[in-house]
């Protein structure tokens, strides 16, 4: 079972890394784009700030799944790096139960946001706005399968790498 999970967990991240370097490129290549439509060709593109917004709001959710899983977020563990032994094993889990709390209340209600918003059309794409919106149950998604992965593998509770090593 760990093995199953560790593997599944692996192969989501690869992706998910993947997916946010296109977004980033086609971020990049799309402002490119837009300044040479702009100001040489004087004639502007109006999808381009809701393409950008939209793969932005990507990166940060698919992003943030990303850092939970290699324990990278910002966090202030002053406090439990004072506790030793069992005392700091319970504090982990404690902000870890908090913390999945919180994925699970936002699963649920972004879910919910998402399929609502389903009908209606957003700007200049003429596309729903649950584009924006599903990036955040698909986070969080990956990050309860991340949290089922820290409990199987004692290995995956300590930070993976440095903030720089994405």
């Amino acid at each position: 079972m760990t093995a199953i999970i560790g593997r599944l967990s692996d192969v989501i991240t690869e992706i998910a890394k993947f997916v946010l370097g296109l977004c980033v490129a086609a971020i990049v290549l799309i402002t490119l784009a837009a300044v040479w439509w702009r100001y040489v060709i004087n004639a502007p593109i109006a999808w381009i700030e809701q393409v950008s917004n939209i793969l932005f709001i990507w990166i940060t959710f698919i992003g943030a799944a990303v850092l939970y899983r290699q324990k990278l977020h910002i966090g202030v563990d002053m406090f439990i790096g004072m506790l030793k032994g069992r005392a700091q094993q319970v504090m982990f889990w404690v902000i870890e139960l908090a913390n999945l709390t919180f994925i699970i209340v936002l699963f649920i209600y972004s879910l919910k946001l998402s399929i609502d918003v389903l009908p209606n059309t957003y700007g200049a794409l003429d596309i729903t706005p649950a584009f924006f919106y599903f990036s955040a149950p698909v986070s969080c998604a990956m990050m309860m399968l991340y949290f089922i992965e820290k409990i199987v593998d004692p290995s995956k509770r300590q930070p993976d790498g440095f903030a720089g090593d994405f």
